[in-house]
């Protein structure tokens, strides 16, 4: 018997805002982060932490573009549906590298976003950590934020007295059309407790930021969920999701898949789980989901 349950899927709508936070010093770079860039992220972290949305966007270029598809425009609009639906949201950054050529600064940004949604109904806690590069330039004396991509990310909803602790491994790389293994583990004894889990995954568009799913939930036998999935046949991004449900709470975790026709090298492979049989399929060449 399934069970059917909707839930608001925000981790998607992290990548847009990896660039919100308050930098000083870079992390690994021996170069110092340069005042105009440090001071520039400290105040679009301070705005986009207290949520004023025209405060940050004023740090954006007109013809700023991200990867996933968002111009300015469509980012802003994101980034204020996300916050209506979070009381609280807090970021902290850090720069790992940088470099300027030219009149153009590049930052490669380690992100960690926090959030709380805090009402009775719906009182989901988001954790979430993402890879990124920015490029700034800088527009009538200002520097601004022209194009961003994101490298990896990994999130995770909660809410309940205690919900599953998950430990998530897929892949953030893969070759085209080559399959991969996907393992979501409960690390912790279930007990008697009834297991239900999903797995869901799209490609990652515009269209898809702050979808709201309805997903099918089927009893799992094991403590996780295992399954093979197959990557498109074409290069691109793709969000795998896995739903874990049990009486005590709900786990959502995230993880952004990089399908590239450029890499070759060897796909993760698990270590056997006991008692468990990963749930294999048949490769599509097409953008279908698999899992």
């Amino acid at each position: 018997m399934f069970k059917r349950i909707t839930l608001l899927l925000v981790s998607a709508a992290v990548a847009a805002i990896a660039p919100l936070a308050s930098p000083v010093l870079a992390a690994q770079s021996s170069k110092p982060v340069p005042a105009e860039l440090s001071n520039i992220v400290f105040a679009m972290d301070k705005a986009a932490s207290s949520q004023d949305i025209e405060s940050v966007m004023k740090y954006y270029a007109p013809t700023f573009n991200h990867a996933d598809g968002l111009n300015r425009d469509r980012y802003k609009q994101v980034l204020r549906d996300l916050w209506q639906r979070y009381k609280s949201i807090s970021y902290r950054t850090e720069i790992s590298k940088w470099e300027q050529q030219g009149d153009l600064i590049t930052a490669e940004t380690v992100t960690m976003v926090q959030g709380a949604k805090g009402s009775e109904n719906d009182n989901f806690k988001l954790d979430a950590r993402l890879i990124s590069t920015q490029t700034y330039k800088s527009i009538n004396g200002q520097l601004q934020v022209v194009s961003q991509k994101v490298l990896a990310e990994q999130s995770s909803l909660s809410t309940g007295e205690a919900p599953p602790p998950v430990k998530l491994k897929v892949p953030e790389l893969i070759g085209v059309g080559r399959q991969y293994v996907l393992d979501a583990i409960v690390t912790e004894p279930l007990g008697t407790s009834l297991l239900l889990g999903a797995a869901i995954e799209e490609p990652v568009e515009a269209k898809n930021y702050l979808n709201e799913n309805t997903i099918n939930l089927r009893p799992l036998r094991a403590g996780g969920l295992f399954k093979i999935g197959q990557a498109p046949f074409s290069s691109g991004d793709r969000w795998i999701s896995v739903v874990l449900v049990r009486e005590s709470g709900i786990t959502i975790t995230s993880q952004r898949l990089r399908v590239s026709k450029d890499f070759t090298g060897n796909q993760y492979t698990p270590l056997p789980e006991p008692d468990s049989t990963p749930s294999r399929v048949r490769p599509r060449p097409n953008n279908e989901q698999t899992l």
